[in-house]
């Protein structure tokens, strides 16, 4: 017989590289000659910038720096001083089926930063990050969609309807936000400006034809001192953006992943144009993005012919479809002591920890630093590591596609020997269901069978698990003969059902 599997292909990107790399790096700083010794450290704070993704034959290479700000409390005086410290990451991992046209992301996330006096003059500066790398390869998900050839029209045919999201576009774009913020009302006039620390929060993704619209909102958490004064303050200002992608290619029911990494930031007092002090600030920023799209397709999963004896190859098909994005909050409450008693604070600050959905839970730590005033007129730190849970939600046969969080609120409230501490914490949780189904890969004939002796029409009782197909299958048949003779309607049950079955044979 002249017949063959008719293959239709989806362009998509295949991954063949995933490896999260946890690391602890250090450096040491000096105290410049223009600043007071330390007498102790008060905390320290900063966020990573990406300096390069190499993708090599068989290797990934990515370069980063932590610019990490360290807060101290000068020696025999007053008030606060920073320093910069840069803590520079390299990560260089094997990567056997990566090439140099393999396409990358790299996203980072410092989960913890610490900071030691060696001496008056000197400190060291431990920074934990977190490092994710993810590589893909272009390629073709084939599908077996149907029969073709002469012989076609012979072969009763089944085919399968499964929605797939395979992934279809792996873009990233560089860009700059830059802006100029002016204090709010109430708030002391700046000073010094002893630091910065930057956190981008992804907004939402939108299609249009081929092109993806994302947006997201950079947040600038500035310390400083107040002018004509040693008083510590902070401010918080947020810019947002949009940016568009070309996907390449017509998206129908996209989902994507987007993962936002400084590349540089630039942030300095100004003079605003009412004469008033305020801030000027520039962020350098790549924007990696992910896009799978839902499509559905029909699969051939199986075939015989009435007239001839076939040999049928298979052949396995892995797949996801993604399900949702569902965004879901929780909670942590505890009790901070601290000592000297406070009297008022300077500042709440929150460092995420990396979030994780285990057993049915979402869970994420979350470590929160109170700069505050003593009773004795000095400036102290104190902090506490709390656990934001809250249930997955997923769905049967559903797994965690992705994890992301933000951290919505971090807020402190003096009480008697310390502080109340809240954090929340907002998940964005992608489910997706995991698909596997056998299609047809190709389909020969063998020696023609022999039916003569079959009767034109078998009484049957139909069993538990039968169905039309296996009928017609098995009896040399058709579904459609079947479903002629018994005057059967879509959807009727045939389980112990008496049956007369059609030969349709020779």
């Amino acid at each position: 017989m002249d017949i063959t599997v008719k293959r239709s292909g989806i362009a998509c990107c295949e991954k063949v590289f995933e490896q999260s790399v946890s690391l602890e790096e250090a450096a040491e700083a000096v105290v410049p000659d223009t600043q007071p010794d330390a007498e102790y450290i008060l905390c320290a704070g900063g966020e990573a910038l990406i300096r390069s993704k190499d993708v090599l034959d068989g290797r990934v290479n990515v370069s980063a720096q932590v610019e990490a700000v360290v807060l101290y409390a000068p020696e025999g005086g007053d008030g606060v001083c920073s320093l910069d410290v840069a803590v520079p990451v390299t990560v260089e991992l094997d990567a056997p089926d990566v090439t140099q046209d393999s396409l990358a992301t790299a996203s980072l996330t410092v989960t913890g930063i610490e900071a030691r006096l060696l001496n008056p003059r000197k400190v060291i500066v431990r920074c934990m990050v977190c490092v994710e790398l993810q590589c893909w390869n272009r390629g073709e998900l084939r599908i077996s969609s149907g029969l073709e050839g002469e012989d076609a029209g012979k072969v009763e045919t089944l085919t399968e309807s499964c929605t797939i999201s395979p992934v279809v576009c792996v873009r990233e774009k560089t860009f700059v936000v830059s802006d100029e913020y002016q204090l709010q009302p109430g708030l002391l006039p700046i000073g010094t400006v002893l630091g910065g620390t930057v956190e981008i929060r992804q907004g939402g993704v939108r299609s249009v034809g081929s092109r993806l619209l994302f947006s997201g909102a950079v947040r600038l958490d500035v310390l400083y001192l107040s002018a004509g004064g040693s008083e510590l303050c902070s401010a918080q200002f947020e810019s947002e953006y949009s940016q568009m992608l070309d996907a390449d290619t017509e998206l129908a029911c996209p989902d994507c992943c987007v993962y936002s990494v400084l590349t540089a930031k630039y942030i300095e007092p100004v003079t605003l144009a009412g004469g008033e002090k305020g801030i000027s600030a520039e962020y350098h920023i790549v924007s990696q993005c992910v896009c799978s799209d839902s499509v559905r397709a029909q699969c051939l999963t199986d075939c015989y012919s009435n007239s001839a004896a076939l040999e049928l190859g298979y052949e396995r098909v892995d797949g996801v479809c993604v399900q949702r994005r569902a965004n879901i909050r929780a909670a942590a409450h505890e009790q901070l002591p601290a000592s000297p008693q406070p009297v008022s604070i300077c500042r709440t600050s929150g460092c995420l920890g990396l979030p994780e959905c285990a057993d049915g839970t979402l869970r994420c730590a979350v470590t929160v630093t109170v700069l505050y005033t003593a009773s004795d007129g000095k400036v102290y730190s104190a902090k506490r590591r709390l656990t934001c849970e809250a249930p997955s939600e997923l769905g049967a046969d559903e797994y965690a596609a992705g994890v992301g969080a933000a951290c919505a609120e971090c807020t402190a409230v003096i009480t008697q020997g310390g502080f109340d501490l809240r954090a929340v914490v907002d998940f964005e949780l992608l489910s997706a269901k995991r698909l596997e189904f056998m299609q047809l890969e190709s389909v020969a004939d063998t020696e023609a069978e022999e039916y003569e002796s079959r009767p034109s029409v078998t009484v049957i009782r139909a069993a538990q698990g039968d169905t039309l197909w296996s009928l017609g299958k098995k009896y040399h048949s058709t579904p459609a003969l079947i479903t002629s003779l018994n005057g059967l309607e879509e959807g009727d049950a045939l389980a112990g059902r008496v049956l007369l079955i059609p030969y349709a044979g020779k």
